[in-house]
This record gives C-alpha cells, structure tokens and sequence, in this order.
C-alpha cells in the first residue's frame, strides 16, 4: 500500500457503459483516496470514468468452466498487487475470492441481485465461495434476505455490511440539456400524461404489465395517457404482442437501447416513473428514476417497499388493475405527482447519493487493510 491509500481491484465478468460496478470505482476514486482498477474476465468496453479507473481485460475463454491454467495464473499474478480484491459477479468472483484466500489478500464479495437472479450453478459457486471473502456487501436487505439457509450457515451476519447503490446527481442533471427529446421522437403532445420505465425487456422487469395496465388505464382516464420503454432484451417481441393484443400500439412506444444521457432525459421528459419489477436486489433504474423527479409507482416488493414506502406508490406484483389505478389518479392530478416527486428526489439526494456510497466503501477498505 502507498501511504494510507489501498489499492483496491474490481473483479467483473464484463464491464461497459452501464456497468454498476464501473459506476462505483469511478465514485470511489474521485471522492475518496482509494485507486481502484477493474479486471474483466471476459469483455470490456468503454465507459463513463474508465479515464480515472484503470481496465485489463483477460479474455478467458468461452467455454463452460470460463477459465484455464493460464486465466488462473494470469488472474493471480495481478491480484497480488492488490491491497483489496473486490469480487462483482459470481462466475469471475468464485475464482477471484479464491484466488484472494489463496494470496492472503483481503476480499470483498458484493451481492447485488435476488437468489432468484441466478441459475443453480452460480448460486452454488457463489455461495461456497462467499465464506472465503472477509466481507460480504449486499446492496439491500432483501438480498441477503434471499440467501438460503447453508449460505447463512457457511456465512456469520457479522461479516456482512449494507451499501446501497449510489445515484451521480451531476450525471443525471447533465441528461436534461442533452439535445434529444423522448416525446419528440414518439410524436407525443404535451398536454399527454407520459408513463415511463427504464431496463431490459425481461420477465424479471414484467413490463408486460405495465402495457396492461396502460391500456386500462386509457379506458378510464380523461388524461390521455402513453407509454415511453427504454431498453431491448429477450421479451420484446412478446410485449409488442401484448400491446397489437390491448390495442395500444400507437400509445406505447419502444425506444430500444439508449445511450445514458439519453435514458436521463427521457426521465426528465416523462410525468410517472413505473417499474412492475417481479423481483429486484436493489434497481439502480428506480432510484435514477425517483432523483429526476419523478412520481413513482413500484410493484409491492421488499427492495421497494422498504427504503421507498413514504415517497411512492406501490401494486402487488402482476397486478394490471390496481397499477391502472394509480396512473389514473396521477395522469389528472398534478399537485400529488409534484409532492411525490419532490419527496423522492429529496429521499434519494439524502441516503444514496453516489459520494455517500463511495465513503461507504473506503470506510471498509479502511477497515479490511488495518
């Protein structure tokens, strides 16, 4: 270590633009004094901060184990440079806590999404794993809430630490004077309340309720009502479908991936931020959506319940008909969309803001080096 400052290394299966774990080593670096570099296991593209942080790439091969003799070596003759290895995803993070135990290097496992989010085998991998890690971060209460009962056994409460993840407010300031317009692109009026969600078109993200409730919504409101989705994934064929079926094709529009300046915007452009999410560990897209002021409705989860109870409203997962409801009452009244708006944005700038995170962090490096 130099001086009092760790050097700390991010290990991801792939960093990119939208990388969470890209947005806290950029955090980190500029608000704390910690430097931190990230080791892709298998790709890495540019992003945001990657001028701060620096980025190897190994280029394991795509096979089904995901590594080979040389990956291994190759893995622990950097890590050893490191003060504190910090592990993001479970196939290139089993190797990495490994590898750390092995070096006598102090490990972070952070845990960022459901038990539900993962497939067997990274559940497992994962799972036997984490006890190797001096200390295990979860970025809500309902992740850890979702370990299984070995995983509790294998791993004692009191090497687990909360960090949420943090929202860049200068970032998401920055999307409002980005010359591009949501509504502009789909051809929608002003005086249209406009609906609007972020992230992949997944199951897990149950958009498809969201169309549903849309075109109920419509049915009842005196506020026309449309629908703006940012993001591309697996289910867009299937949720066109369900809009050509409710018959709200002209009113919901598929904006396909966008560049984040772009998502920020659209955010600033739209009335209601919805997210009908299945399950989520911590949804980096609902808290962007709450800090740019927005009124919000969340499907009844524990991750959005929980920290968002007094600043948002909230259905029972799947349900088309009380979501409706909620974007009728907030298509035609003004007032309550602004006084949940202003409460959001207030919640966020208080308990996630990017700084705080990235303090929370150094203060367990601090720890885990001492």
């Amino acid at each position: 270590m130099t001086g009092t400052s760790p050097r700390v290394c991010f290990v991801v299966n792939a960093v990119g633009e939208t990388s969470v774990p890209a947005d806290i080593a950029t955090a980190v670096v500029k608000y704390t004094d910690a430097e931190v570099d990230i080791l892709a296991w298998f790709d890495a593209e540019s992003f945001d901060g990657d001028d701060r942080v620096g980025v190897t790439c190994l280029d394991a091969p795509d096979t089904t184990v995901g590594a080979d003799v040389q990956t291994v070596r190759r893995t622990a003759s950097i890590l050893r440079e490191y003060d504190v290895v910090q592990a993001h995803h479970n196939h290139s993070g089993s190797f990495a806590k490994a590898i750390a135990r092995y070096l006598g290097v102090p490990s972070v496992s952070r845990e960022g999404n459901m038990r539900k989010g993962f497939n067997r085998l990274g559940r497992v991998a994962n799972g036997f794993t984490n006890p190797l890690a001096d200390r295990v971060v979860c970025n809500s209460r309902a992740v850890y809430d979702s370990f299984t009962r070995w995983e509790d056994i294998l791993l004692p409460e009191d090497r687990v630490w909360f960090i949420p993840n943090g929202v860049d407010f200068a970032r998401i300031d920055a999307g409002r004077t980005v010359d591009w317009s949501a509504r502009k692109v789909a051809g929608i009026d002003d005086d249209t309340a406009l609906v609007g969600t972020a992230g992949m078109l997944t199951e897990q993200k149950d958009q498809a309720t969201l169309v549903r409730a849309l075109a109920l919504a419509r049915d009842r409101s005196a506020t026309p009502i449309e629908l703006v989705i940012a993001g591309d994934g697996p289910e867009e064929d299937a949720l066109r479908r369900v809009t050509a079926e409710h018959g709200v094709t002209d009113a919901v529009h598929f904006l396909g991936y966008l560049d984040r300046r772009y998502v920020y915007k659209m955010l600033d452009e739209i009335d209601i931020y919805a997210m009908p999410s299945l399950w989520e560990g911590f949804s980096a897209a609902a808290v962007e959506g709450l800090a740019t002021d927005n009124a919000a409705v969340f499907s009844e989860i524990p991750p959005f319940t929980e920290p968002y109870s007094d600043v948002a409203l909230f259905h029972p997962t799947g349900d088309a008909t009380r979501l409706a409801d909620h974007l009728v009452t907030l298509a035609s009244d003004i007032e309550r969309r602004q006084r949940l708006a202003t409460a959001g944005r207030e919640l966020v700038q208080e308990k996630y803001e990017i700084r705080t995170v990235a303090n929370a962090y150094r203060e367990l490096y601090g720890e885990l080096v001492d």
